[in-house]
């Protein structure tokens, strides 16, 4: 690894992380159920970890902080295989960090859905968390440039 994708990945993992870490703020500083969404899905991946390995106890909020930054990195992994096989070289360098944690989020949501529809229990759950996971993930494309979406005006 050279020392340019280095920082990259590095730079990918502090963005794709601010970016985790204001989606789960947004729940809490928006009263907007819609917005709410996406920290409950974050809330969601920590407790199914925290249900395999046992709770944390009062290191919670240290542990969901590490977990947070354990999504940014795998995040920047994505970004980075996304960015060496991507031909697109006018991407402003934030895109890509940016476009992972969005698509992390919906694919934590995907699997929520999926849990839900095995297990039967209810069908407005899976239709919630899989709409939003779908959304976030058409998202992530458009973020990461992946489909291209005019949205100037024309003249």
């Amino acid at each position: 690894m050279n020392r340019t994708s280095g920082v990259s990945v590095a730079r990918d993992a502090a963005v794709a992380t601010a970016v985790l870490a204001g989606l789960y703020g947004l729940g809490y500083g928006v009263q907007f159920q819609p917005l709410q969404l996406p920290t409950y899905l974050l809330i969601v991946g920590f407790d199914a970890i925290e249900a395999a390995v046992g709770p944390a106890g009062a290191g919670s909020d240290v542990l969901f902080a590490a977990y947070l930054v354990g999504l940014g990195v795998v995040a920047a992994g994505v970004a980075r295989v996304v960015r060496e096989s991507s031909e697109a070289t006018d991407l402003a360098w934030w895109r890509l960090g940016a476009a992972s944690a969005v698509a992390l989020v919906g694919v934590i949501s995907l699997l929520f859905a999926l849990f839900v529809l095995v297990n039967g229990v209810q069908f407005t759950p899976v239709l919630v968390a899989g709409g939003a996971g779908v959304a976030l993930l058409a998202l992530s494309a458009w973020v990461g440039d992946v489909v291209r979406v005019d949205v100037r005006l024309a003249r």
